[in-house]
């Protein structure tokens, strides 16, 4: 029992309850939602040109408004802006709900689509740098592992959950549930008070760029960023040509199902190792966890066993829930509580726009230089990135103790 209470220590705040409580919920929504989209748009237009539209409706906006959200999350109280997003959400989600239930018009269901998006621009950067107004300094770590846990779980019994309900009730209604769950979620943060963040107002463009100063005025930050920029383009190649190679030499979709449900299970069993881990030095553990990414991608090189690769898989994904937690406690820590959403959407915005260029370049480079190459290299430049930042002292040096920054560049 008392390790039971070691680590639930920050569900004994009220605060951090009602926010995980919330976020759990749409977070399952939304895992099952994705299905859910996929499977209804593909069977009533029969056609994937229709569902790459409606998600690239959801994706430009997300990528154009995250560094204004960034803003605004630092302007206003970060669960009011967090409820305004829910709310938009909600009605989208009943939207495209509506839509499917009779002839589906792609153009509307793409305009409920890029609502929710905007509106996930403005939620996550609040939602980063709200859980330390939520819990103790101590339980930091911890409250962030118990999120990453929740949404890891989620996006496992998410998939099942949609094909379910789609099979047996309809599509639509998994969208009407998806807004339940927005409500839910909103519910929970009018419930919410949090201390106030003093905030100076003194200008957009100018708190733009201050924003931008906290980012680039810390070495550790933005070295870190850049190598999860790599690390997410080597990954583009891991998620375009790993079907591939499964369908062509490991004997089918099943062998890529293996390695998908290998992953699934490494990214929990990581958010659980989270819970238990406290670095001395946190950025390196996290970028060691995050290098062993390129083994999965040296496996598909050389067409390993599909267990194996499906082993290997777990442990990228492993340690990819592992290092957001410890990335997302050092950034609470170690960044000014005001500027903290604007710096998250920097950091953010570099994963959301580079990500794209991966998944469209590791088809056409697979074609003039071969798979195995295009995979050895991809895991060349997703752990080369990981390991090149420990030369950083910054890195090296920065603690897991709060409120202890190093120096700026200004500084």
């Amino acid at each position: 029992m008392r390790t039971l209470r070691k680590y639930a220590g920050p569900l004994s705040d009220r605060r951090f309850r009602l926010l995980w409580a919330g976020q759990g919920v749409s977070t399952a929504g939304d895992a099952a939602m994705l299905v859910a989209l996929s499977l209804a748009l593909v069977s009533s237009t029969g056609s994937a040109s229709a569902l790459g539209f409606v998600l690239a409706a959801t994706a430009v906006p997300r990528l154009l408004l995250t560094l204004v959200g960034g803003v605004w999350a630092d302007r206003l109280p970060r669960q009011k802006v967090m409820l305004a997003a829910d709310a938009v959400n909600l009605v989208a989600q009943v939207g495209i709900g509506v839509e499917l239930l009779g002839t589906v018009d792609v153009g509307l269901v793409a305009v409920y689509a890029a609502a929710s998006g905007a509106a996930a621009a403005f939620f996550v950067p609040a939602s980063g740098a709200i859980v330390p107004s939520t819990v103790a300094p101590e339980h930091l770590a911890r409250a962030n592992a118990l999120v990453a846990l929740t949404r890891q779980i989620a996006m496992v019994a998410g998939p099942a959950l949609a094909t379910a309900l789609v099979v047996t009730i309809g599509a639509p209604w998994v969208f009407f549930l998806n807004a339940g769950t927005f409500a839910v979620s909103a519910v929970t943060l009018a419930l919410l008070r949090v201390p106030a963040v003093a905030a100076v107002r003194t200008g957009f463009w100018d708190e733009l760029r201050q924003g931008w100063r906290e980012f680039s005025g810390r070495r550790w930050f933005w070295t870190n960023a850049t190598a999860h920029i790599c690390w997410n383009l080597g990954r583009s190649a891991y998620q375009v040509l790993g079907p591939l190679v499964a369908v062509r030499q490991l004997g089918g979709e099943l062998s890529w199902g293996l390695i998908a449900q290998g992953a699934a299970i490494g990214a929990v069993g990581g958010a659980v190792v989270a819970l238990h881990v406290r670095p001395r030095r946190p950025l390196v553990v996290a970028n060691l966890a995050l290098a062993l990414g390129a083994v999965p991608l040296v496996l598909l090189a050389v067409a390993a066993a599909p267990v194996v690769i499906a082993l290997a898989a777990g442990v990228m994904h492993a340690g990819l829930s592992v290092m957001q937690v410890i990335w997302q406690t050092t950034v609470q820590n170690h960044v000014p509580e005001h500027a903290l959403s604007r710096v998250l959407a920097y950091d953010w915005l570099g994963s959301l726009a580079l990500a794209p260029l991966g998944l469209a370049l590791a088809g056409p480079l697979a074609d003039r230089i071969g798979l195995p190459a295009t995979l050895a290299g991809a895991a060349v430049l997703l752990a080369g990135g990981c390991l090149l930042v420990l030369a950083v002292p910054e890195v090296r040096r920065i603690g897991s103790r709060p409120h202890q920054d190093l120096p700026t560049a200004e500084e």
